[in-house]
């Protein structure tokens, strides 16, 4: 009856709404269709956390919850990639509010963030909050040099910089993807340096295939065999080694178990 109600209300906004879900299905299904045709896959192959990091003891700090926010996990495999890279040269494509980035720089020693400027948010149609929250949690790092521009027209070759560590985070469309991608292979600093790319999956356990499709097309033929899924996460990575891989299911059964200890603390906005 409600629906019936908004209908006969506004019956231009439900012939709307259904049209961009027809839309939407249609997208996912030809993102399936071309990766089962280019590439005969459906996900990348699964590393399990535990294998890569058996011991963790580590402190995730300014974490807000709320949403477009990484996983805690997310960005706990990103602290632990920096450590082990040590002394870490970080690049980050997308920063919000600073989580990734804010706890990253605590064990990196240099870090680089190129995210969209305000006017670009604005020009873009963000909500208001968006631009009142963006990098927020990094008033007190210095360490990072942050740099407002889209990084589908920023210049890459200005910072005359090649990185231990990166991760993709900006847009998260096909094209965008695959722009990244094509960019931040060329910035890598030798063969121990690794890309991560954020919502690979939709959840840790179910694949983003626009997402997917896009960092397969961007990757180098001779690097896709160094491409994988993070277990726990919603990341895909590149990285050189050899690593015993699953495939990921919905429903997992648990290999590991994470024990969380929560403090939390008022928070000013800044200005």
């Amino acid at each position: 009856l409600k629906v019936l109600g908004t209908f006969f209300s506004n019956p231009k906004e439900i012939i709307t709404l259904g049209y961009q879900a027809i839309v939407k299905k249609r997208n996912v299904i030809n993102y399936k269709k071309v990766l089962a045709e280019k590439y005969n896959r459906q996900q990348l192959p699964t590393v399990d956390f535990i294998d890569l990091f058996p011991q963790v003891n580590e402190t995730i700090n300014k974490y807000s919850f709320l949403t477009d926010t990484s996983l805690i996990t997310d960005i706990l495999f990103l602290k632990l990639l920096a450590k082990k890279q040590a002394p870490c040269s970080y690049l980050e494509i997308g920063s919000l509010r600073g989580e990734s980035l804010g706890n990253v720089a605590e064990v990196a020693a240099d870090c680089t963030s190129v995210t969209l400027s305000d006017e670009e948010m604005q020009s873009m149609g963000f909500h208001a909050n968006y631009l009142g929250s963006h990098g927020i949690f990094l008033d007190d790092t210095s360490n990072i040099t942050t740099y407002r521009h889209n990084s589908q027209t920023f210049d890459f070759s200005s910072l005359n910089k090649k990185f231990d560590l990166i991760f993709v985070d900006g847009d998260h469309t096909y094209d965008g993807v695959l722009k990244d991608t094509q960019t931040v292979f060329k910035l890598l600093k030798n063969e121990n340096s690794i890309i991560v790319w954020h919502d690979y999956g939709v959840h840790c356990e179910l694949v983003r295939e626009e997402v997917m499709l896009a960092i397969l097309d961007g990757t180098p033929e001779e690097f896709r065999q160094n491409l994988y899924h993070v277990s726990n996460t919603m990341c895909a990575v590149f990285m050189r080694g050899n690593f015993k891989t699953t495939f990921t299911q919905l429903q997992t059964f648990p290999t590991k178990v994470f024990n969380v200890t929560v403090n939390m603390e008022a928070f000013t906005k800044r200005g």
